[in-house]
């Protein structure tokens, strides 16, 4: 399979997790836009990913349903890993047609931060750090450099913009400001944008 275009990194701390994508939208070698977010909060959940912009949005829109009808349904929150594989199973379900995106989601269910990495046919892993699309090979050095277990919000942010910013200068499909999604142990989420 071809590279995605852009960039998307997730790291996992012993105080929460972190999401972060560029902005750059591409397509072959073209720039169509240099403010398309990558990076969403669903629920008490975070999403991001690499891929085609619009089935990104998709996942991010039938996720949303699906993690809303799940709690009416059952009356009582969806955890983590059930809304990770769910989305698992959403993915698979298209694998004649699939989703062209490569997928970080996360949560904090009872204080515990979980990252989990899906393909566009549904695989699910679970992670402490994951880079996807063509700009994650310059990130994952990066952070396979740099990662700790034992690091802080602050500090997992700091590596995760570091290993975006790394990516931005050596590939052409990944650059254009950079958005982070935190959520912390308490399950506070907090999204800011940073410019190039």
């Amino acid at each position: 399979m071809e590279e995605l275009p852009s960039t998307a990194v997730g790291v996992k701390v012993q105080d929460g997790i972190i999401l972060g994508a560029v902005r750059r939208l591409s397509y072959g070698g073209y720039v169509l836009s240099k403010s398309a977010k990558k990076v969403f909060p669903i629920a008490r959940f975070g999403i991001g990913g690499a891929g085609l912009f619009g089935d990104l949005q998709a996942l991010t829109r039938i996720m949303n349903a699906n993690i809303k009808y799940y709690e009416l349904y059952n009356n009582r929150p969806i955890s983590t890993k059930a809304a990770a594989k769910l989305l698992s199973i959403i993915l698979y379900q298209y694998k004649y047609m699939p989703f062209i995106s490569e997928v970080l989601f996360g949560g904090v269910d009872d204080g515990q931060p979980q990252l989990y990495v899906l393909d566009p046919l549904g695989s699910l892993l679970d992670d402490v750090y994951a880079a996807v699309g063509s700009g994650a090979r310059v990130s994952i050095g990066v952070l396979e450099a740099e990662y700790n277990e034992s690091m802080t919000l602050m500090q997992g942010k700091e590596l995760t913009i570091k290993s975006l910013r790394a990516s931005a200068e050596r590939d052409v499909t990944s650059g254009d400001g950079i958005d982070i999604l935190t959520i912390s142990r308490d399950g506070k989420i907090n999204t800011e944008f940073l410019s190039s």
